[in-house]
């Protein structure tokens, strides 16, 4: 009994040494062993303990993914400590003894004696008598230390990124005046009607928006971040980005505009946010099914000609078949509106928040 509960105890040490290596030194969405589950599992606790208060569902949530960073270090924790409690359990009295009187034997005390050496305060008073067990004091102590510094260095990461994320978002924010209309975003770069100035603009934006992209495939985490505000909310930041790369190739005069249309920053703009999308609904996302889509066509072509009539007054050359643009408009924004919705579904958004000059 004591030999399987020292297997354990070892299962459970390289549980969380393998999840901390994939999630802080190694990280990727898809190689992760417990903290996207984890994750998962606390989001959709949240999730259903804001059901009947829709009107704290904002504040609730907004707690979500700081709760998550505390339960995932927790984890990592009690794993190291339940692990090592195990194995050094069967030694209690032989060769770990207390300095003084008679050595407990007891789970408890073998929990404190492991915990003690992952705090990398000593040995306390229970002494290793065996050169085993004096290495294996010797681990634990080299463990603590490293765990600590790799989790002070991971939510620094984490932060360092959000920071960066909710950056992005205000300046797509403030550039579409405040109104959250991509729209009035792509006037705005456009207004001076400058080739060499909106291509500056898009490939500053496709730049964010690929280095949200690689922050969020390094810290999926990211993802459970939902804020009050709702200008901060990534459904917000990828309809902004997506919306505005399908006008920019549908609305556009081709041959005026041609530079901007085909330019690299107008494909990174657009392959960028497809990628961004893909990846956090394929990665993060449990299976979240959605009504079609079809029904939101007429909405989306009222969309298009709006963005036509307002790019005319900025002195924005358009397409010469509105028409044939409106359905290329629409069948572009099929490739990514699904993806949209599975988000603002699971993160428990309302869409007049994430697009509110489509309602």
């Amino acid at each position: 009994m004591q030999v399987f509960g020292q297997i354990i105890g070892t299962v459970f040490i390289f549980m969380a040494l393998a999840d901390i290596y994939l999630t802080v030194l190694h990280p990727r969405a898809e190689s992760s062993l417990l903290s996207i589950s984890v994750a998962r599992g606390v989001w959709q606790f949240f999730r259903c303990a804001t059901v009947g208060l829709p009107k704290r569902r904002d504040d609730l949530l907004s707690y979500g993914g700081p709760t998550i960073i505390v339960t995932i270090i927790s984890l990592w924790v009690l794993l190291l400590l339940l692990g090592f409690a195990l194995i050094v359990w069967p030694k209690l009295g032989t060769e770990i003894q207390a300095t003084q009187g008679e050595t407990p034997t007891d789970f408890i005390t073998a929990v404190y004696y492991a915990g003690y050496a992952l705090a990398t305060l000593g040995t306390g008073d229970l002494v290793p008598q065996t050169g085993g067990a004096r290495l294996l004091m010797v681990l634990k102590s080299f463990l603590g230390f490293s765990v600590f510094t790799l989790t002070i260095s991971y939510i620094l990461s984490v932060y360092s990124n959000l920071t960066g994320r909710n950056t992005f978002a205000l300046s797509l924010h403030h550039s579409s005046a405040n109104t959250a209309d991509s729209i009035e975003l792509l006037a705005r770069l456009a207004a001076d009607n400058n080739v060499d100035t909106l291509h500056q603009d898009i490939s500053e934006i496709a730049q964010s928006l690929i280095g949200l992209l690689q922050a969020n495939n390094s810290y999926p985490v990211l993802f459970y971040f939902r804020y009050r505000q709702s200008y901060y909310t990534l459904p917000r930041i990828a309809y902004l980005t997506m919306d505005v790369a399908t006008l920019i190739r549908t609305a556009l005069d081709q041959d005026e505009y041609r530079s901007i249309v085909n330019s690299s920053g107008t494909a990174e703009l657009w392959f960028g946010g497809l990628h961004l999308l893909e990846e956090l609904c394929h990665t993060l996302l449990p299976k979240i099914h959605v009504k079609s889509l079809d029904a939101n066509e007429p909405c989306w072509r009222e969309h298009y000609y709006q963005a036509l009539e307002r790019l005319k007054q900025e002195g924005i050359k358009t397409v010469q078949n509105p028409e044939a643009g409106a359905d290329s408009y629409i069948a572009m924004r099929h490739e990514w509106a699904h993806y949209l919705a599975k988000l603002i579904k699971y993160m428990d958004y309302d869409q007049k928040n994430v697009y509110p000059a489509e309602h």
